[in-house]
């Protein structure tokens, strides 16, 4: 939520920071998580959703820059920028100084997204990034054992290791295949028997990361690399149930999605708690070693950007001729940020690692932290530079601008409608509701409008009893009604609650029926006093309809005055809003369903028209119209759950007179 509002601020340090905020809790202080939990519990979904989201046809394309890109340049830069590590910071062993960089050699592409600018002409840079740390995670946590195994032992054999690479890589990547095969097929047999409901088949999905790592860990496999050939293949089936199942896949991705934010926070959150306890330890081997971390940290940082930005320009395929290859590359070096996987990998250190007065785990974990957080930092301030379309480039309409005039589109269409007015009136209000959802409403101001229009009805009733156009008994009867209506409208919960108790207990006593009551109760004040004084009216043979009318016709006059001398706000929109509602229940006839119904279908079409000749006329990027689409679908979605609601909030209920006990 912080980050949505400080969106230049990358999300993993606001994690840090709270978990930082948390470890002063008693709870949390020098709270320790087992290490090896990380891969089985919250790397493994990670990459198997990442995995299963992976475009086959891309990943098809690119394989050469999949070879490039996760593996060789991995290889290269953990074993140089380990070298020169060691070389310049002798207090780091050699096996040490690979491992520590094979675990900042992972990328996080979907954290560097989030910063940069829409931008057209950038989209293969990003999809080889994309593909390349779904497969480069994999190469080094590979390189990362094959690290810890060498500074644990004291040995090092080249032969040994290339064969442990070729085996844990290759094993890996042929026994996910098999394994996600089997759950296919395993899912394709309850599809075809009509078992295909969204608990099972969720449950059995998520099932599958785990089993596929537990599983070739056991047989000394690469986990990391089953759990993404596991997530390509069952992304592969996803592909071809197309239509099919679109429940399923609705619930599937929302689940995942989900999942995938939950453990990335946990990831970063558990750093930050457990942050304080790193430095202090650090801290009391000598303040001077902190900033030799920061340091080495920052060293690493610099010899691997600088290794990827001559790699990425001269050693990337780019599938299409640029004249601005330097830039794609600058691109590409400040978007391979570490992330996600490179704190997991690090968290994976041996608590055993205890070299000296310096370099232990704690000194290890913390240079990793003072990595990702330069490359954070630095992904943020260039990136968004980098990718913002020159001045040359088509200025691009942003999402709420296309989202507003969509919506317009809609209403505008059901405002043609003659027919059905109380049904169009209610879909029309429902539809520019959605114009200011994403306001904050100024309660002060709403209440002042609220009193003004109170005020304005209030003198054209009296104006009605001093021409005795009605009579004495309607006018104290309806200035009640007003002072309720208007108790309601600007009361707080408390005044809310007060309101629906007396409004229960005195249709109690009218009525005396218990259900009655609950209904009531149960029911808002607003509503219950509209339903009320129409049915007391028409009790006692009287017509509310023509008094109401009046006081309304005079509001609007009102509201429409202020509107053209101040711009539409979300506060004249709820006032309006509410004296419209007021207006169709007590003067016109309940809503029909169906008409309603068929009315917010016209509306969905209206909207996917406006999207189609958008699309048809090259005016909207793809993204842009696909998240339009999605939510187009979300509101059907929605409208068919709550259709029964809607027409039952514009109902006025009516009672016998026969009931009635005066």
């Amino acid at each position: 939520m912080i980050q949505h509002h400080l969106s230049k601020l990358p999300l993993p340090i606001i994690y840090i920071v709270m978990g930082v905020i948390l470890s002063v809790i008693p709870l949390y202080r020098h709270f320790t998580f087992d290490p090896s939990l990380f891969l089985f519990i919250i790397v493994a979904p990670l990459l198997y959703n990442d995995a299963k989201s992976a475009s086959r046809y891309w990943i098809g394309r690119g394989f050469v820059n999949i070879i490039s890109l996760s593996i060789v340049l991995v290889l290269i830069t953990v074993i140089g920028v380990g070298t020169l590590i060691h070389g310049i910071f002798p207090i780091i062993p050699l096996s040490l100084a690979i491992a520590i960089t094979a675990i900042v050699t992972p990328t996080d592409a979907t954290a560097v997204s989030a910063f940069s600018h829409p931008n057209k002409n950038l989209q293969i840079p990003y999809i080889i990034l994309q593909n390349e740390s779904l497969f480069n995670d994999a190469t080094g946590f590979v390189t990362l054992n094959i690290a810890l195994t060498m500074y644990l032992s004291g040995t090092f054999s080249i032969g040994t290791a290339v064969s442990e690479f070729l085996l844990e890589f290759g094993g890996g990547l042929l026994f996910g295949m098999i394994l996600g095969f089997i759950a296919h097929f395993l899912r394709s047999i309850l599809f075809a028997i009509g078992d295909d409901e969204p608990l099972i088949m969720v449950i059995l999905e998520v099932l599958v990361p785990f089993i596929a790592y537990f599983l070739a860990d056991e047989l000394n496999l690469s986990g990391i690399l089953a759990v993404v050939a596991a997530g390509l293949v069952q992304g592969a089936e996803n592909d071809n149930l197309q239509l099919t199942s679109s429940k399923l896949q609705l619930v599937q991705e929302n689940a995942w999605e989900l999942v995938e934010q939950i453990l990335t926070g946990v990831i970063f959150l558990i750093l930050g708690i457990s942050l304080p306890t790193i430095i202090s330890e650090i801290l009391d081997t000598g303040v001077q070693n902190i900033f030799i971390l920061i340091l080495i940290g920052l060293t690493i940082y610099v010899f691997k950007f600088l290794i990827r930005l001559i790699w990425t320009r001269y050693l990337v395929w780019m599938h299409l001729k640029r004249s601005s290859r330097w830039h794609d590359s600058w691109i590409m070096s400040f978007s391979g940020a570490s992330g996600t996987i490179s704190l997991a990998l690090a968290l994976l250190l041996p608590k055993s690692i205890n070299q000296n007065a310096i370099i232990n785990r704690d000194a290890l974990i913390f240079i990793v932290l003072t990595i990702i957080i330069i490359s954070m930092v630095l992904a943020a301030i260039f990136v968004p530079k980098l990718t913002k379309p020159s001045d040359s480039d088509e200025e691009v309409k942003p999402f709420d601008q296309w989202f507003r005039e969509m919506i317009m589109v809609a209403m505008n269409t059901i405002q043609k409608t003659t027919d059905h007015r109380p049904e169009a009136e209610i879909v029309v209000d429902t539809l520019s509701r959605q114009l200011h959802s994403h306001k904050i409403v100024n309660h002060k101001k709403r209440n002042q409008i609220y009193r003004q229009a109170y005020e304005i009805e209030k003198q054209t009733i009296t104006e009605l009893f001093t021409l005795q156009k009605i009579t004495e008994d309607e006018y104290i009867y309806y200035l009640e009604f007003l002072n309720l209506s208007l108790k309601t409208a600007t009361g707080n919960l408390l005044t809310n609650f007060i309101l629906r108790l007396k409004f229960g207990l005195h249709i109690g006593k009218l009525y005396r029926d218990l259900g009655t009551v609950q209904d009531m109760f149960l029911t808002s004040p607003q509503l219950a006093e509209q339903f009320y004084w129409v049915n007391q009216f028409e009790l006692h043979n009287e017509d509310i309809k023509p008094i109401e009318n009046a006081g309304f016709n005079q509001v609007m006059k009102y509201l429409k005055e202020i509107s053209d001398i101040q711009a539409t706000s979300i506060e004249l929109h709820d006032v309006r809003s509410f004296y419209r509602d007021r207006h169709r229940r007590m003067q016109q006839a309940n809503p029909n369903p169906k008409i309603f119904y068929q009315l917010f279908l016209d509306a969905f079409k209206a909207e996917f028209e406006f999207l189609q000749r958008a699309i048809q006329d090259n005016k909207i990027e793809m993204d842009t119209a696909e998240s339009l689409q999605e939510h187009i679908i979300y509101d059907q979605m929605s409208m068919i759950r709550n259709s029964s609601n809607y027409t039952k909030n514009y109902s006025i209920q009516r009672y016998d007179k026969n009931r009635y006990t005066d």
